[in-house]
């Protein structure tokens, strides 16, 4: 997932250099006057957004298999940082951060009386960023440690419950994003990133056990935020709110847009059982991810002054692919997609040169899930219809381009798959991450 995303922003950082390059000295702009977009010093601010958990556990218990473990959530937090603008287009810097995610999610694993749980309380990392600055908004990719407080649980038995283990594990985060200024005080910006804190190994209670168990740890966190830059007026153009004129842009939003995206998708797939001696009440999760990419098009009215509105669709390839054999069982789950689709509504700000937007509406994906035992297999495709919500950031790189980053969240619908008298009921749902360029078409 994080070389797909990596990658797209890479497109995006070469394209805003190009595109620069072909630009005149001088751009016709209107009033107001024009702001100076000093990106250096420090810098402070907070977060808000999502985040997803994909575990995997493994036992040295007389069993093969794993128990895969997802889990979606929100997270909350604050930054600082620091930012040196060594030449007019580019930028490194430093940045630190800390928060809550709300990772929570205890099941009982499928065809068995044992107990997978993950538990973050907090989270941390330290990055340097590199970045293309396009006048006040910028471009960047991002990399550096950290640190996760997780709580593992795993087993269980008729006279016991299931073992927990605490601790603070550090890794490694990589990711990128795009950050635009709202005035010289404030900046507002849309980020992913990758987080890998890798295993952390306890003795379990597990069948009669003790046996040795292993949680491998790696989460996505898709956040948006607002810094303030100190040593400016604090009430200088305060986001969204006051007088404030917007910022001077030469790039006309209203009208339509075509143009492509790259990124990637990540399972937020569960399955649930029921009937036989196959469910009994339990569940299971399928872990995968894959890379997107594909065409978007779209129309934008700008109304009410700061306000946007705007419709888009977009067609393209999704390859999540997920398979696992079952902990402790015989039976093998899979989820595999090929392509999505989305109509969507998009309502947010403009600050002149940049959109700041939420996005919703229809959503359809072709995947296919897959149920098996040894003799049998059970397997649906299908091209799943639901909704889909997000949001992100565009900014314009120069009258006719536009960069944006942006999430959004696929409820699929559901698949019953059924092997003899049991049956699991597949909960597709899908996050899609990506970066993307637009062109203006007309005036």
């Amino acid at each position: 997932m994080t070389k797909y995303l990596l990658g797209s922003v890479a497109v995006l950082l070469l394209a805003g250099a190009a595109g620069a390059a072909d630009m005149p000295v001088k751009m016709p702009v209107k009033a107001p006057p024009a702001v100076p977009y000093d990106w250096n010093g420090f810098y402070i601010g907070g977060y808000f957004g999502d985040a997803l958990s994909n575990a995997k556990a493994h036992t040295d218990a007389l069993t093969s298999g794993v128990a895969d473990l997802n889990i979606k959530g929100f997270t909350v937090g604050g930054t600082v940082g620091y930012n040196w603008q060594f030449d007019p287009r580019w930028l490194v810097g430093l940045e630190g951060d800390i928060g809550w995610m709300s990772i929570n999610r205890t099941v009982m694993q499928w065809n068995d009386f044992a107990n997978i749980g993950e538990k973050v309380d907090w989270y941390g990392t330290l990055r340097a960023r590199f970045g293309y600055v396009t006048g006040p908004s910028l471009l960047y990719v991002t990399a550096g440690g950290a640190f996760v407080h997780i709580r593992d649980e795993f087993g269980g038995t008729a006279t016991a419950g299931p073992t927990r283990n605490e601790s603070t594990r550090g890794g490694w985060t990589a990711g990128g994003g795009i950050e635009t200024k709202l005035s010289r005080a404030w900046t507002a910006k849309t980020e992913y990133l990758y987080v890998n804190v890798g295993s952390s190994t306890f003795v379990s209670n597990v069948f009669g056990g003790p046996f040795g168990t292993t949680f491998d740890h790696s989460f996505h966190v898709i956040k948006t935020g607002l810094n303030y830059k100190l040593g400016e007026p604090f009430f200088d153009g305060l986001p969204l709110f006051g007088s404030s004129p917007m910022l001077p842009s030469n790039h006309n939003w209203n009208g339509f847009y075509a143009g492509f995206n790259l990124g990637g998708g990540i399972s937020n797939v569960h399955a649930l059982g029921g009937g036989g001696t196959l469910g009994n009440g339990s569940e299971e999760d399928v872990n995968g991810s894959g890379a997107s990419g594909g065409i978007q098009a779209g129309y934008n009215y700008r109304a009410w002054s700061k306000f946007f509105v705007g419709v888009e669709a977009d067609y393209g390839y999704l390859g999540v692919r997920g398979s696992q054999r079952d902990w402790n069982d015989t039976v093998t789950f899979a989820d595999k997609t090929t392509w999505y689709s989305t109509a969507r509504l998009r309502v947010g700000t403009t600050t002149g040169p940049a959109l700041l937007y939420l996005t919703g509406g229809g959503a359809w994906v072709h995947v296919t899930d897959t149920l098996a035992l040894i003799g049998a297999t059970s397997q649906l495709s299908r091209t799943g219809s639901g909704w889909t919500f997000g949001g992100g950031t565009e900014v314009a790189i120069d009258q006719r381009w536009s960069a944006k980053i942006e999430s959004l969240y696929i409820d699929a619908g559901h698949d019953n798959l059924a092997v003899g008298s049991s049956h699991g009921d597949f909960k597709d749902r899908f996050f899609v991450v990506r970066a993307g360029l637009n062109m203006k078409i007309g005036n």
